[in-house]
């Protein structure tokens, strides 16, 4: 066959698909107009009697934050502009107020302040109810559009209105923007010289560990951590999740294996049903160093996976109260050329138990969402303020009178040991170490 005549007959060939997937594209652009055609008329109108001259990625932009914002609080849109301050943000180094927020009871919340964040020197405290930021009312915004406002230039100011948990009278909070960098892993206290100690009980070789959210680099601390405790003959490790909103999903199943030598860790299922399964590998597993794990109503996503995971297996006990409840998982989705991206939330994760955690309207009254320890001790609201006080001196170097007030709490404070400036023994970290050690002499007692 000639080389004209292949030509006539590819042509002939297209042409005759495009005939036959006529009905097929006709009725999915009948489609696209009926569910788009209202956006399109809109765009126009405004494009042509607006009072002002519109960019056009400035409408495009806010239409789809607009669709983002009516999936959850956790999906939104990422445009050109902040693509690279979200990606910062999200690698743990960024210009803000440095704060994790969600949703409890319908209310944006501050779950944790970020040690050493201009949020932390401010006083901000886990469970203030956000009910503006410079001005602008949030009380229907979303995460993530509420985290937009809180990041910008470096000593620019911000405004908050908070409201204290348990209060009914608002709180003006003012801080200026700075670097924030996260360090997500923290022994039980610091030395003069800034040098991290893991051992929280020398009598009995008890160490502890305290993650604050989970970043790119958290399990590579984590396992920093754990081999100086190793090194040190640690016989029990308590690792404290209490006030750690979760962060990066892969980053607490890379915990989680240092410790579950084999089988499912956690599976993730999509809309379509689709099944992802994490499963625990065998080199380098620390089988049996005991473990009891801390948790809150502020340990939320990565930490529920962490504590949730060692506790369906039965690798660890949890002590506490019940957690946060949110078992979904956001994925961030570039869009053409990487110059935008979503963060959308794509999975629901199970425990190997099965067990999906996330709470809902559907089942909040029930016994089904969250984490719920298997030693449950509740802390006070000044119990949990001072703990969260003598974090915050901790982690900013504050010495000086423990007893010293604060903006948002008088609480006092256990004096810090010689040369060490130490968390204070709160009732869960006492009941921690108490199950700890029991758990390390059954385990290691002959039978």
């Amino acid at each position: 066959m000639s080389k004209h005549a292949i030509t006539w007959t590819v042509i002939f060939g297209v042409i005759t698909l495009m005939f036959l997937r006529l009905p097929q594209m006709a009725a999915t652009q009948d489609v696209v107009v009926n569910t788009y055609g209202a956006l399109v008329e809109v765009d126009a109108l405004v494009r042509q009697q607006y009072v002002e001259p519109v960019e056009s990625d400035q409408l495009v932009d806010g239409a789809i934050h607009g669709m983002m914002r009516e999936l959850d609080p956790y999906s939104g849109y990422i445009s050109g502009r902040e693509l690279a301050a979200f990606e910062r943000r999200n690698s743990g180094d960024y210009i803000g107020v440095g704060v994790y927020l969600g949703f409890d009871a319908g209310q944006l919340t501050i779950i944790a302040p970020i040690p050493g964040s201009p949020a932390a020197h401010s006083g901000v405290r886990p469970g203030d109810v956000i009910l503006s930021i410079d001005g602008k009312d949030v009380s229907h915004a979303s995460v993530f559009d509420a985290e937009d406002l809180l990041v910008g230039r470096p000593q620019t100011k911000v405004t908050l209105v908070v409201l204290p948990e348990g209060s009914r009278d608002p709180e003006t909070l003012v801080m200026k923007r700075a670097p924030v960098h996260v360090r997500t892993v923290r022994g039980y206290g610091t030395s003069l010289d800034g040098a991290q100690s893991y051992m929280l009980d020398a009598e009995h070789r008890m160490a502890y560990v305290r993650i604050s959210n989970f970043h790119e680099h958290t399990s590579k601390e984590f396992a920093d951590a754990l081999r100086h405790i190793e090194n040190a003959g640690a016989k029990g490790l308590i690792i404290d999740l209490r006030f750690d909103p979760g962060g990066i999903m892969t980053e607490a199943i890379a915990i989680v294996d240092m410790f579950v030598p084999d089988g499912i860790l956690l599976t993730t299922e999509s809309r379509r049903r689709a099944v992802e399964e994490y499963r625990a590998t065998a080199e380098g597993t620390v089988a049996t160093l005991p473990l009891v794990v801390l948790i809150n109503g502020s340990s939320a996503s990565s930490a529920e996976i962490v504590s949730g995971v060692l506790q369906a297996r039965q690798r660890a006990t949890v002590v506490g109260s019940r957690s946060f409840g949110k078992g979904c998982a956001q994925h961030l989705i570039y869009l053409k050329d990487r110059k935008a991206a979503i963060k959308l939330t794509t999975d629901y994760y199970r425990l190997p138990d099965g067990r999906c955690i996330h709470r809902t309207a559907e089942n909040t009254a029930t016994s089904e969402w969250g984490i719920i320890p298997d030693v449950i001790i509740p802390l006070s609201k000044p119990e949990r303020r001072a703990v969260m006080e003598a974090r915050r001196r901790i982690d900013l170097g504050i010495v000086g009178d423990p007893n010293a007030p604060t903006p948002h709490d008088q609480a006092p404070l256990s004096p810090a040991t010689p040369g060490l400036k130490t968390v204070p023994m709160d009732r869960q970290l006492a009941k921690a170490l108490e199950v700890i050690i029991k758990r390390s002499e059954c385990e290691t007692s002959p039978p």
